[in-house]
């Protein structure tokens, strides 16, 4: 086709005034017309204004002597050969002249592990070091408790001494055959061996009651002066009786220590659940975080396969002689940051599966797919509903009310310190006994019998009352008392603290579930859009109506959009987690939360403590 040909071809899409493109300096002008010099080229450049949109590469200048239509007519095409560049990237290597997958980018196929939210959240539930320390603390709680309810039970002690031996000078006046009395040292010495059994009732009235049985054997001797023989003796006392202690005005020690360490278990209890359903939603975070960055690092490699191709389709009509050369260079310098992006992603997702591994406690060094498909089913949230749950539910209420009674235990055995102390002890017991003048050369066994006759046994009874008044301490008590005092004044004022920080945690996160499902919806709304404006952009750049730029334009609106659709599915997800969480209950399936673990319990494994 020749020039005047082409130049026809164009005369429909030419406006009534004339259009015009600033030429480098490269270029040469080629005159069609009227012009007889290309030196006369820069005064009628001078009287163009714009760039015809419908052929970039075709300049009209014009003399505006005519309204309707050109009197003097250039075209400007680059004569100079333009070297393009080759760009080398170790995600795209040689991309000049070559389209794509880029190489190098993250996948399924390259992961070590794939993880979905449920195989993620199994996997930090077993071997997560704070579910591990969670369970330790309720297994030593419990253990507390099983310690206070035990020390009511029979308690069977037993203690002897094998042998007890006694050697000691002592003085004595003695006189012999009627003389003066004198002044004289006596050796005595004694061996026993004594056995005794206890068998403890502790009595929730923080009294005791105890049956005892014990036997004493002992052998004595004393050396007296000369002539004087050695007197020897040996006895036996077994005996049996029954013991009562009860303390009357003092504080019950063994139904504050049971009750304490049941407030503390039922605390613990309380917050097994919360506590676990916070971990599960940290892992969630993670999961989705890692979920969105592999998204990321897709769509940005999309970005850059796509840019690839607008450059290498620019290139080709650059040298048609379609397109000006600085739209092409626009292009690939589009295209270099998109690769810039590209290897941005690759960094932030590996930033992030480290975070991720760390929190479910696999090696740093293995690399995780995260598998989410992500749908979006609307839910129904009550505020008045999700108050009532929260209220009924949640344990920070009540561990707010378990620690109040714990000081309240607390104070009441102080108090009982500065009050008077009255104990009662009633005993009975029957011991006998085997004549202590007995040779020691008499057999042990006739020494019992002789302990265990009945005329030989003496019982004894014994009732005692005893009171004991503190008189002063110089305040120390009373010290701890008010300071006890004023713990329970403040954890009274944090119940309604609590209280209302609760009204408005439940309301900020349902107001939060509410908020992402309306920008849910305007995010898919905007992805419908953004597609079908998408695919009529394509048809319109094939047709020649818009240039690469508009294209490109339209290529990155659809790919916020499509990004912006998935952090809000993202949001939505995380929102409901956290309503879950401050109200103990899935929405999605309308029942409360389930503990997805058990507590471990006390004495599980058969041992004995």
């Amino acid at each position: 086709m020749g020039v005047t040909q082409m130049l026809n071809s164009h005369v429909e899409s030419i406006p009534k005034r004339c259009r015009t493109l600033l030429l480098p300096t490269t270029v040469t002008l080629l005159l069609v017309g009227l012009a007889t010099s290309p030196a006369a080229a820069p005064s009628a450049v001078q009287d163009c204004e714009t760039v015809s949109e419908a052929e970039p590469s075709v300049v009209w200048i014009a003399s505006p002597t005519k309204a309707d239509e050109p009197s003097v007519v250039w075209i400007a095409k680059t004569t100079a050969a333009v070297e393009q560049p080759r760009y080398q990237s170790s995600v795209g290597g040689d991309q000049a002249g070559q389209e794509g997958q880029a190489v190098g980018v993250f996948t399924r196929e390259d992961a070590d592990v794939v993880l979905t939210l449920q195989g993620a959240i199994d996997l930090a539930l077993d071997q997560s070091y704070t579910i591990y320390t969670l369970k330790q603390q309720f297994l030593q709680t419990s253990y507390l408790l099983e310690n206070a309810k035990r020390q009511l039970r029979t308690r069977i002690d037993f203690s002897s001494t094998l042998p007890g031996i006694n050697q000691q000078i002592s003085p004595d006046l003695l006189s012999m055959e009627g003389g003066e009395q004198k002044l004289v040292f006596l050796r005595d010495s004694s061996t026993w061996l004594q056995g005794e059994l206890n068998i403890v009732q502790p009595l929730i009235t923080n009294g005791r009651v105890v049956l005892s049985a014990g036997m004493v054997g002992f052998d004595a001797f004393r050396k007296l002066p000369e002539p004087l023989p050695r007197v020897d003796a040996r006895s036996v006392q077994p005996s049996v009786g029954v013991q009562f202690n009860q303390p009357l005005f003092q504080y019950n020690q063994v139904r504050g220590a049971l009750r304490n360490a049941q407030l503390s278990l039922e605390g613990l209890q309380l917050s097994y659940t919360e506590d676990e359903l916070q971990r599960i939603n940290q892992v969630s975070r993670q999961f989705y975080a890692l979920f969105a960055q592999q998204s990321a690092l897709e769509l940005a490699d999309q970005r850059y396969r796509q840019s690839e191709r607008n450059y290498q389709s620019g290139m080709r009509r650059q040298n048609a002689g379609l397109i000006a050369e600085t739209d092409v260079m626009r292009l690939n310098v589009t295209r270099m940051n998109d690769l810039d992006a590209l290897e941005s992603a690759k960094n932030f997702l590996e930033q992030q599966q480290f975070a991720f591994n760390r929190l479910v406690g696999l090696p740093l060094d293995q690399r995780v797919w995260a598998e989410a498909s992500i749908e979006y089913e609307p839910i129904e949230v009550d505020l008045k509903r999700a108050l009532e749950l929260a209220f009924d539910k949640r344990s920070d209420l009540r561990r707010a009310e378990i620690d109040r009674e714990q000081l309240q235990l607390e104070l009441r055995r102080t108090v009982s310190h500065g009050r008077p102390d009255l104990q009662l002890n009633v005993g009975y017991d029957v011991t006998g006994n085997s004549s202590i003048t007995a040779s020691p050369t008499e057999n042990w066994q006739k020494h019992l019998e002789e302990s265990l006759n009945r005329d030989n046994r003496s019982p004894n009874t014994n009732i005692t009352l005893t009171l004991q008044v503190p008189l002063f301490d110089w305040g120390r008590n009373a010290s701890l008392v008010e300071r006890l005092a004023s713990q329970i004044q403040v954890v009274d004022r944090g119940i309604e603290e609590v209280r209302q920080d609760l009204v408005r945690t439940v309301t900020d996160r349902v107001r939060d579930v509410e908020s992402a499902m309306r920008r849910l919806e305007i995010q898919q709304a905007n992805v419908q859009v953004a597609e079908t404006s998408w695919g009529f952009t394509q048809k319109r750049f094939d047709r020649g109506e818009i240039t690469i730029t508009e294209l490109a334009q339209a290529q990155a609106q659809l790919a916020q959009t499509r990004t912006n659709q998935l952090n809000a599915l993202i949001q939505f997800e995380l929102a409901k987690a956290d309503l879950k969480e401050i109200t103990l209950w899935d929405w999605e399936t309308n029942r409360p939360a389930r503990q997805r673990t058990q507590p471990p319990q006390p004495f599980e494994r058969g041992r004995q403590r």
